[in-house]
């Protein structure tokens, strides 16, 4: 009898690598999936490799064990073969090259050797010139059985080379495993042909695939286990080798352009399960129309789903709208979470829209804020050819322009008081006017600056730009009891916040009644203990605070009366459902709720005088929109209060 305790020890390590796959949730993605079916097919090769050495041994054989000795050997021979294609395809799918194989030809040339290997041991029924087993003799190879090996042998020296070909595509770690199942695996072979005895291939084999599981797959690095899906490094790693590998292919990007809020609002696990109900949908995307389409999903947080597949032919425009409705349907049974649900959807075909890793990343992280404020879809062959497209692709460039040649201007809009029937203050808003490109929007620098970190250097120049304006007017000829002043996220984190305040405040010699610092109702989401302090201790110094964007976050009557706040500024987005029944309703019991907690209200967006008829009659107390007047340069500002005031 052979010695099988090398095959016994390989067992708990399958077990142990078949078991760390699905807790750890590596059962997604293709590569994922071929690894677990390998684990699989080794498992079965090494137990049954076991039972057959009782079911041979000792002779003379029973008809029943010679029948179970001839469907081990045969079982084994069919999977042990087969787990080398197998093999292969694992590697082109890591190295995401998998197009190699796709025309038919190549197909049929992987799996040819093994073809050859199954019409042996077909013809072996009747031959016997494979192997034999025999009631009297037991197991006996035949002249054939080295076909095998040089089959096998053939498989192993083509994987080892195209491994060696792929090392570019691969971290060192990764590659010395994925290698590394070559080696042992010919050392297992090579001991069994010389001492056949020692039934050692098998466990060779599992400790090349445990490398594998520690150096490959490593979860911790490639999976969200949030929601058990790969996860930003995977997209980027992938992303680069099918790059690299000059493969055309297709790229959806899905953006939950209210990622954070949601996450606020529902707390992490509920989201992480908000997300998983969206995952489920996107992973049908391509299976329900082309179910053989090899499709990778990937999230980066707080909300960017990508899809990669490799089919350049498959219409994804066609599908959004059925994902779309999938996806609402889906959230339905969540009543209070389905308006939660806002995606912007890009579609990327590359390498003939982008074929850069940096230009298709940047276009995945800047698309939303491009196209039109309520558009969903996008299509990046058209983004890429607009001038908005090349000014992002350019922003930070910009951005230190306009600060080195002092390119950012101050533009002010009148807020008007509906009870006296005058202009009562104004926002400042910056304005940036580059030398190349004309006006930039400040939805695309605004952002830009607080991703690159010079918002905090833009938020100073306006600080000064505000607070020099002041000094040099008299507030109270113009008819102005303050301006507002926006303050970014950063500006607030600030420790030194109050310290250029103050700076600002003795260099001008202003009164800190005539600044309102806005701060976003998001803002408040996440206040931290700087935040706190830096708003309370502007308020102890005389300054004011209004609250921006309220009916974008999702802020509680409760929390407003808490917050050290002086004026709500109600959104746009709730004036423009003003006038349907819902719509009023919510703008009448705002404005009731805030005047019952003391707060002065800003409505913003007004367009209309029938808006402002309405807001009047509901004893609003500031207006703000273009009904009055656009945004204005700082002198035409002057010289429009001057007329209206």
């Amino acid at each position: 009898m052979k010695n099988i305790y090398f095959d016994l020890c390989s067992i708990p390590f399958f077990l142990l690598i078949l078991w760390t796959c699905h807790s750890r949730k590596l059962t997604q993605g293709h590569a994922n999936k071929l690894f677990v079916l390998m684990a699989w097919m080794s498992l079965i090769c090494a137990s049954v490799d076991i039972l057959m050495e009782y079911v041979v041994n000792p002779v003379p054989l029973s008809q029943a064990r010679v029948f179970l000795g001839y469907l081990c050997s045969y079982s084994y021979k069919t999977i042990r073969n087969a787990s080398l294609v197998i093999y292969i395809l694992y590697i082109l799918a890591v190295t995401r090259t998998e197009y190699r194989i796709r025309p038919l030809r190549m197909r049929l040339l992987l799996w040819l050797p093994d073809g050859i290997l199954i019409a042996l041991l077909v013809q072996n029924l009747f031959t016997h010139n494979v192997f034999v087993i025999t009631s009297a003799g037991g197991y006996a190879r035949g002249p054939l059985l080295s076909v095998f090996y040089i089959i096998a042998m053939i498989y192993g020296i083509a994987g080892a080379a195209y491994c060696i070909f792929c090392k570019r595509y691969l971290q060192t770690g990764k590659w010395v495993a994925l290698f590394s199942v070559y080696v042992l695996t010919f050392a297992g072979v090579l001991i069994q042909m010389v001492r056949d005895h020692l039934l050692v291939e098998m466990f060779s084999t599992s400790i090349g695939m445990t490398m594998i599981l520690l150096l490959v797959m490593r979860p911790e690095e490639t999976i969200d286990s949030g929601i058990g899906i790969q996860n930003w490094n995977a997209y980027q790693s992938d992303l680069r080798n099918l790059l690299l590998s000059k493969e055309r292919m297709q790229i959806l990007v899905v953006c939950l352009s209210n990622a954070d809020q949601t996450r606020s609002y529902l707390g992490d696990d509920r989201f992480n399960n908000f997300l998983s109900e969206i995952a489920d949908e996107l992973r049908g995307f391509y299976t329900d129309a082309k179910p053989h389409v090899n499709v990778e999903l990937y999230i980066e947080r707080p909300g960017t789903f990508y899809l990669l597949h490799d089919d350049p032919d498959f219409e994804m425009e066609r599908h959004v709208p059925i994902f779309l409705e999938k996806a609402h349907n889906r959230l339905k049974r969540y009543t209070d979470l389905a308006s939660l649900f806002q995606p912007k959807i890009a579609l990327i075909r590359c390498p003939e829209d982008m074929s850069s890793l940096e230009e298709i990343i940047n276009f995945g992280h800047k698309f939303p804020q491009l196209g039109k404020p309520d558009q969903t879809v996008f299509q990046a062959s058209t983004i890429v050819q607009s001038k908005d497209y090349e000014i992002t692709s350019h922003i930070e460039e910009i951005l230190n322009r306009a600060i080195t040649e002092n390119r950012l201007e101050m533009y002010y809009q009148p807020i008007y008081d509906i009870k006296t029937g005058r202009f009562h203050s104004a926002e400042a808003l910056a304005r940036l006017k580059d030398s190349t490109y004309g006006m930039i929007s400040p939805a695309i620098f605004i952002p830009a600056a607080e991703a690159s970190g010079l918002i905090l250097t833009i938020g100073e120049i306006v600080l000064e730009s505000v607070f020099r304006f002041i000094s040099e007017h008299d507030m109270g000829a113009l008819g102005l009891s303050y301006i507002e002043v926006n303050l970014s996220v950063a500006q607030v984190l600030h420790r030194d916040l109050t310290q250029i305040v103050a700076r600002l405040q003795a260099k001008y010699d202003i009164d800190p009644k005539t600044i309102n610092f806005e701060i976003t109702e998001t803002l408040f989401d996440n206040i931290s203990e700087v935040m706190d302090r830096n708003v309370r201790k502007l308020k102890n110094m005389g300054y004011s605070f209004s609250l921006d964007d309220y009916g974008t976050g999702y802020s509680n009557i409760q929390r407003m009366s808490k917050l050290p706040l002086d004026i709500i500024k109600i959104d746009k987005s709730l004036v423009d459902e003003m006038f349907t029944k819902d719509g009023q309703v919510i703008i009448r019991n705002t404005v009731r709720m805030m005047q019952g907690i003391h707060k002065e209200l800003v409505i913003e967006g007004v367009e209309t005088k029938e808006a402002i008829e309405a807001l009047a009659e509901m004893d609003c107390d500031y207006i703000q929109g273009f009904y009055y007047s656009r945004p204005l340069p700082a002198g035409e500002f002057v010289q429009f209060l001057k007329e209206h005031n």
